[in-house]
């Protein structure tokens, strides 16, 4: 089925959504929300989550007062299309949209659906800070926030904080849109220091400090620092060598001393974008409003991070596709939770989450399902079996137990990893025998997902499940 085909579906369930909305209105206990977003940032990228490497203060005090996620994903692993795809719950292919730079189209009846739209018709005051990266339908401007700051790195924390501190006799809903830790992206031309490539001197001052410290003063390697066991071969085939972080010229070129010099610049760049939303945090403390807020943290994508000797995104391997996801509402959340096992879709799954919070209903037509049962009661009802991200060169299929890609291109052109027994996923399962059945099972699930969402460029590449 088409999207435009679900989307016909929907109007009769507008009108019984604004009536929804007058209900919630005539009590009003709804949380205020601050709606958290970094940049290229990790899962792993948290002290929390047990990196002894850097120490992310603000963010471990929402994971110790909240639930952390640890199975969250983007639905595209790039910028353009992940904050696309949050803005709107809906995978942003649909909309043609699988990298950076490609032109969206995107139906009126999902723009009046976006968050900030959603939020606005809930009653809320709206405020956008910081990057957007989004077509033009969708900055904020033009997307339901009464308030658009565009300072996205330090002057960010306090025009969030004057908004969310006013006074007011409305709920706030407030979006903090980091730019860091993407600037990792220029930590290449900080080694190369080559005049015609664009540096960045927050960087090029890092790359400085990094190189002046012993061995024992940087991160190792990652353990799965090598290069997997049966790669697919369209991941190097698809690799840049022109991008302001050409991964491919990384990857050959790179020695170990390079990738601990990276390393270290990204946990430095983390700290410093934790500092900021420190700032958020102690603010909302300080005012007494963190007891009344929800707060939901997330990125819109990873970074390899020296994994398989890789930088940078647009991969399907964990670093770059694998998201934090945090919740925080204090004495309805219950505080010090970590989900190993729930799947989530940070594009699918957040805007109906804060939707539901907002106490204003969402599109039928939307794929993607409220986190709010397994964040305060531990119990989840998914609508699948996994979870789904796309990019311009393949899909990626999470599922409780294992992960399964296939390429455009290449050969092989799938793998399959036992994220139990191979978290670091160096081994690909798929060009064994002994694993056919499963490896069928998950291109059935791939089946099921292209009929279900209207993905229809997949279907030229997915394979059937006897092919």
């Amino acid at each position: 089925m088409t999207l435009f085909a679900i989307i016909q579906r929907f109007s009769f369930h507008l009108l019984l959504g604004i009536a929804f909305v007058f209900s919630a209105f005539a009590s009003d206990s709804r949380p205020n929300i601050l709606f958290i977003i970094t940049d290229q940032h990790h899962a792993k990228m948290l002290s929390a989550a047990g990196n002894p490497y850097l120490k992310t203060r603000a963010l471990d005090s929402i994971a110790e007062s909240g639930i952390r996620f640890t199975n969250a994903y983007a639905t595209n692993p790039v910028c353009m299309p992940s904050r696309l795809s949050m803005s709107t719950g809906m995978m942003p292919g649909r909309f043609g949209v699988f990298n950076n730079g490609m032109e969206a189209t995107i139906p009126e009846e999902v723009t009046a659906n976006s968050l900030g739209k959603l939020m606005k018709r809930a009653g809320y005051a709206t405020f956008y800070g910081g990057k957007t990266h989004l077509p033009p339908e969708l900055e904020p401007k033009n997307a339901g926030y009464d308030v658009v700051v565009r300072d996205q790195r330090d002057k960010l924390p306090g025009a969030c904080l004057d908004f969310i501190t006013t006074e007011r006799d409305k709920p706030f809903f407030a979006v903090a849109s980091f730019i860091n830790p993407h600037d990792i992206c220029f930590a290449y031309n900080a080694r190369a220091a080559d005049p015609d490539r664009k540096g960045l001197a927050l960087v090029d001052k890092l790359y400085d400090q990094a190189k002046s410290l012993p061995e024992d003063q940087l991160p190792p390697l990652p353990d799965n620092s090598g290069i997997p066991e049966n790669e697919p071969s369209g991941i190097q085939e698809n690799l840049k060598v022109d991008a302001i972080t050409p991964a491919k010229l990384i990857r050959e070129d790179y020695s170990d001393r390079d990738w601990r010099h990276y390393r270290w610049i990204y946990c430095r760049l983390t700290e410093r974008v934790d500092a900021q939303i420190g700032e958020l945090i102690d603010g909302l403390e300080e005012h007494g409003l963190d007891k009344e807020t929800l707060i939901v943290f997330t990125a819109d994508h990873g970074d390899m991070d020296g994994s398989h000797r890789l930088a940078s995104k647009n991969l399907f391997y964990e670093e770059s596709a694998g998201v934090p996801y945090l919740m925080q509402y204090k004495g309805v959340i219950p505080a010090g939770v970590v989900d190993d096992k729930s799947l989530v879709s940070s594009g699918l799954n957040t805007l109906p989450t804060l939707a539901e919070y907002a106490g204003v209903s969402v599109p039928d037509f939307l794929p993607g399902r409220s986190l709010r049962s397994v964040a305060e009661t531990g119990t989840d009802d998914p609508r699948r079996p996994y979870v789904v991200s796309e990019n311009d060169i393949g899909r990626m299929l999470r599922t409780e137990r294992y992960k399964y890609c296939v390429y455009t291109t290449g050969e092989p052109r799938e793998s399959l990893v036992d994220m139990e027994k191979d978290p670091g996923e160096m081994r690909n399962l798929a060009v064994l025998p002994e694993y056919k059945d499963i490896v069928i099972r998950h291109r059935r699930f791939l089946q099921h997902w292209i009929e279900e969402s209207g993905d229809e460029k997949a279907q030229s590449f997915a394979i059937a499940p006897n092919g």
